[in-house]
Parts: structure tokens; C-alpha cells; sequence
């Protein structure tokens, strides 16, 4: 839990512009820099504040790093929760226009993402964010049981799988490697991830592929004219 040191001499709208600021240089910087590499005080002289406003407000540096996923990540958490209410039916698009709209906002945060969890310099900021995406992810397996519980689900396929699909199908544009993305076509931006959002839920509704009627056989034909 983040502890608060000394109230900053500050009106209620300075310190929320403050708080603000450093969450916004936070991004910046540790996408830049990754977490282990930035200093407080580089985070605050980008966000043009008191590095004592980062102790204030967070804690610590860990503290901080924790604040900003939290906040970046918290409409795609909120829809989820929105989602699993069983008086709310789920709603796959919503979600992913959620998510897509919050990359669009914050397009590097899938390169910290990647940071932390693959070198791992860190273990406390690999704490934090597997923290956080855990919950995601159970909330994700919450989310396919309220479908399930609709009778929305396709009885055919695995309902573990079936998270696995939708999470991959959200997912890996955004955090695919930039040469990827550029051979795929993959664009952070607003407008062409709500298109693609639209695009994942015809998919969802229709399938990928159509397939020919199969055509009758021969010695079917042959059965019938007899």
C-alpha cells in the first residue's frame, strides 16, 4: 500500500496536475529506459515536479511503476468487471474496443510490457506487472463463464481454449515484434484498431473459413436414379 509522507504545500488541482504529470513521464520513461535504468529524479524532472511528489503520491519508484499499469490498464479491468456482472450480458466487442482504445492512448505499453517480463532485470517489477495481468486473467476465465453460463458458448470447443483464442485474438497484434507488425500491417492507432475490433467480432460470430457443400458422390447418384 502506498504510503504518503508529508502533505505537499499544494492546492487539490496542483497536486492532482502533479500526480498526473508523473504518471504520464512515468510511461515515458520506463518504456524508454525500462524500470531499473530510470531514476526518480529523472521521472520527476521530466514531469517537471518535486522528485519528494514521487514519495508523496507513491512511495517509491516501485510504488509508481505499480500506479501507472494500474491506471493504464484499469477501463480494459472495468469492462471486464462490467462483464462478469450476472445482470450485464458479456460483450466481446465493448471489451475490445476498450483494449484497443487504450493501447491507442498508450502506444508504449506494450514495449514495457515486453520489457519486463522477458529480461526480467527486476523482480519486483516483474512482481508488480504479473500481479496485475494475473488478475486480468482471471478475470478473462470469470468473463468465458458468464458466456457459458448464457448458453453463448460453442459446445464444441474447449471453454479453456476458447480463452486462449480470444485473449491470443485481442492480444498479439499489439504486442507482436515491431518487424511483425509492420509485415502484418498492425497500426497503433485508434482508428484502425477499432477497425480490427470490428473485424475480430465477425470472426467470433462467423467463422474464418466457408467450406463447399459436399457434393454427392457418384455411386449416390447412381443409387437415387435407380
Amino acid at each position: 500500500m502506498t504510503t504518503k509522507m508529508g502533505r505537499p504545500k499544494q492546492s487539490n488541482s496542483d497536486q492532482d496536475s502533479a500526480r498526473s504529470s508523473l504518471i504520464a513521464a512515468a510511461k515515458r520513461c520506463f518504456s524508454e529506459q525500462g524500470f531499473d535504468k530510470v531514476s526518480t529524479r529523472k521521472i520527476a524532472l521530466s514531469a517537471g515536479v518535486d522528485a519528494a511528489m514521487i514519495r508523496y503520491y507513491f512511495g517509491s519508484k516501485a510504488g509508481l511503476f505499480e500506479a501507472t499499469i494500474q491506471e493504464t490498464l484499469a477501463p480494459v479491468i472495468e469492462q471486464f468487471q462490467a462483464d462478469i456482472d450476472p445482470n450485464t450480458p458479456p460483450n466481446p466487442l465493448l471489451l475490445m474496443q476498450t483494449y484497443y482504445r487504450m493501447i491507442a492512448k498508450n502506444p508504449m505499453l506494450p514495449k514495457l510490457i515486453l520489457q519486463v517480463i522477458n529480461q526480467q532485470d527486476n523482480p519486483e517489477a516483474f512482481a508488480i506487472l504479473t500481479g496485475i495481468i494475473d488478475n486480468i486473467l482471471k478475470r478473462s476465465e470469470k468473463w468465458i463463464e458468464a458466456f457459458e453460463k448464457q448458453k453463448q458458448i460453442n459446445p464444441n470447443l474447449n471453454p479453456a481454449w476458447i480463452r486462449l483464442s480470444f485473449v491470443s485474438l485481442m492480444i498479439f497484434p499489439v504486442l507482436a515484434p515491431k518487424y511483425l507488425q509492420q509485415q502484418l500491417g498492425v497500426e497503433l492507432k485508434e482508428d484502425w484498431l477499432l477497425n480490427l475490433a470490428d473485424h475480430n467480432q465477425t470472426l467470433l460470430e462467423q467463422g474464418l473459413f466457408t467450406f463447399p457443400s459436399p457434393q454427392p458422390s457418384s455411386n449416390d447418384t447412381k443409387g437415387e436414379q435407380e
